[in-house]
C-alpha cells in the first residue's frame, strides 16, 4: 500500500456508507412506503460504501506526493 491516507479515506467512506444504510432503515417504518426507502437509502449507502472501495484500490497505486 503506497497511500495509507487515501486508504483511510476509504475506510471512512465504508463506515459512512452503512451508517447512511442503517440510519435510513431506522427511519423506514414510519413512511408509507418503507420498501421503497430501503431501495433508495441502499443505493446511496451502496455507492458511497462503492466509492470508499475505490480509494481503498486505488491507495494501491498511488503514492503521495513527495515532501518539499
Amino acid at each position: 500500500m503506497k497511500n495509507k491516507r487515501m486508504a483511510f479515506g476509504g475506510l471512512v467512506a465504508i463506515a459512512l456508507g452503512a451508517a447512511i444504510f442503517f440510519g435510513i432503515r431506522s427511519i423506514a417504518g414510519d413512511s408509507n412506503d418503507p420498501a421503497e426507502v430501503i431501495r433508495i437509502g441502499g443505493q446511496a449507502g451502496g455507492a458511497v460504501a462503492g466509492l470508499g472501495v475505490a480509494l481503498i484500490a486505488m491507495s494501491f497505486f498511488i503514492a503521495p506526493r513527495p515532501k518539499r
